[in-house]
């Protein structure tokens, strides 16, 4: 059987995740979980809600980074916040229509596998959960899973000290020598083919 995703395929996925997300949307608009306080005390785009349900799955996923660097969930959350702010309006409303859909235990355990809110679980457990979420093989749990996680780990990795903890030494840098006036990268040289 072809495990691959063809255009056929897509577009059915796309078609059912916008119906469950549309679902999901009027259902949170209806029973109040989506209400729009606006950002959190300290965020420019998180709302409370937001941060309560991400901050224990961001101090999961990013775990050892953080506490390499001597951070914590809430500084992870901050970074992501940070990384929403160059966000284009409709990839951020998209972000926050899987939020909302998070909110409710049925949707949460149709993508996660459980219905335990993460704030609920044990680190074990939410390691648990998101070793089950990463393998599912519904095209929407998939792409909720890589939506949520892959930016909290952009955000980390931008900042600089986070940066230099894997190893990194970061972008090369162009320093202006004085005797020649004359840029030169701060790189060593490239093989030509």
């Amino acid at each position: 059987m072809d495990q691959g995703l063809n255009r056929r395929s897509f577009l059915k996925l796309g078609a059912a995740g916008s119906a469950l997300l549309a679902t999901g949307s009027t259902l949170t608009l209806l029973t109040g979980c989506s209400s729009n306080d606006g950002p959190a005390a300290g965020y420019r785009h998180f709302r409370q809600q937001d941060v309560d349900l991400l901050t224990p799955l961001v101090g999961a996923v990013l775990g050892k980074a953080l506490t390499d660097v001597g951070a914590s969930a809430e500084d992870g959350m901050k970074a992501y916040d940070d990384l929403l702010d160059g966000a284009m309006p409709g990839t951020r409303a998209t972000l926050f229509q899987i939020l909302d859909l998070m909110q409710l235990g049925a949707a949460r355990w149709f993508i996660t596998g459980t219905w335990a809110s993460f704030a609920e679980q044990s680190e074990d457990e939410l390691q648990q959960t998101l070793a089950h979420w990463s393998s599912s093989d519904r095209g929407l749990s998939q792409m909720a899973f890589k939506g949520l996680t892959q930016p909290m780990f952009m955000a980390w990795y931008v900042k600089p000290e986070a940066a230099r903890s894997t190893g990194y030494p970061g972008p090369p840098q162009v320093i202006i020598t004085p005797e020649a006036g004359i840029p030169a990268a701060d790189t060593a040289p490239t093989a030509t083919s």
